[in-house]
């Protein structure tokens, strides 16, 4: 691949990670696993540190390119800054207008991607199977827990940004299921974005938007610095039990997109389960979906392998 067309995988990336960051259920870390950069992009996570900061002052522009491997990070920033912008209000139209097909598709992704990512641990061991059966409790855990009254304390949406890092940094664990979990998911993706994008408010509601948004951007940044330092020692050190516990942890996150929900707001997870009926087309079409996912998991990781240096 020549510099253009890098530049533009690179952003096709960032937004597929952006996408699945906004899904409630979905984690931008399993994508980025399933595209082949996830370790990549903790190393360079973990050079926003001192030795930047240096850099930054001294003004060395290559010297600072090369250190967080800037050709590599734009394009994704990009990718992942589109998605959000753009991306969520037709995400945001398809949960609407064709609920069950949409997590069908997801159902299918996840599902597939479980035996890509088992493939990172290398051995199978009762360690490793144990660590699996811990990360999936885990994950099933997050059913029982009621989520929060929506707080728009800008302290508490730091927070959450912090928290919310979590779904780019660990596979199965759904940064924006946290933030559902937390209150604040509608507030930061959907009734912030609208706000903020709508021209016609007042300046200073549309002022009020914009501190939300910097201050669970700064929490995200916080979170990227503390989280990643960490993710990168276990990959170091405990790289096999790591992965295994990844696995089950993306296992768990399935039935967060089980397409078959009811829509009980401010209910726990596990009371808005149903099951396919098959008495109508639109049981039919989620099982289609489902494969659709499937097979769109095997043709980006056939992609992937052939450009694992992008």
């Amino acid at each position: 691949m020549n510099a253009i067309q890098t530049f533009i995988a690179n952003i096709i990336k960032g937004i597929v990670i952006g996408v699945a960051n906004i899904i409630p259920g979905v984690s931008g870390a399993t994508f980025a696993l399933i595209l082949g950069i996830y370790e990549k992009l903790i190393n360079i996570l973990t050079r926003f540190d001192n030795k930047l900061i240096k850099l930054i002052k001294k003004g060395e522009v290559k010297k600072i390119k090369e250190h967080i491997s800037l050709d590599f990070l734009i394009p994704l920033g990009i990718g992942i800054v589109v998605s959000f912008l753009l991306v969520s209000k037709l995400l945001q139209y398809l949960f609407i207008h064709f609920n069950t097909q949409t997590w069908a598709y997801f159902f299918g992704i996840i599902f597939v991607s479980i035996f890509y990512i088992a493939k990172y641990t290398t051995r199978w061991k009762t360690q490793e199977s144990l660590c699996f059966i811990i990360g999936l409790l885990v994950a099933l855990s997050l059913l029982f827990i009621e989520p929060a009254i929506e707080n728009d304390n800008l302290f508490f949406v730091f927070i959450c940004g912090m928290l919310g890092i979590i779904g780019m940094l660990i596979p199965g664990l759904s940064g924006s299921y946290l933030l559902i979990l937390l209150g604040n998911y509608k507030l930061i993706f959907i009734t912030t974005v609208q706000n903020i994008t709508n021209t016609t408010l007042i300046a200073q509601k549309n002022y009020f938007y914009l501190q939300l948004i910097i201050c669970f951007l700064a929490g995200k940044i916080v979170g990227v610095v503390l989280f990643s330092r960490m993710i990168k020692w276990l990959l170091k050190y405990f790289k096999n039990k790591t992965f295994a516990i990844l696995s089950g942890f993306i296992t768990g996150s399935l039935i967060y997109i089980w397409p078959w929900q009811t829509n009980i707001e401010n209910a726990k997870l596990i009371e808005t389960l149903s099951y396919p009926t098959f008495n109508n087309h639109t049981d039919i079409y989620a099982v289609l979906f489902i494969l659709i996912g499937i097979m769109t998991i095997i043709i980006i990781e056939k992609i992937a392998k052939k450009n694992k240096n992008v």
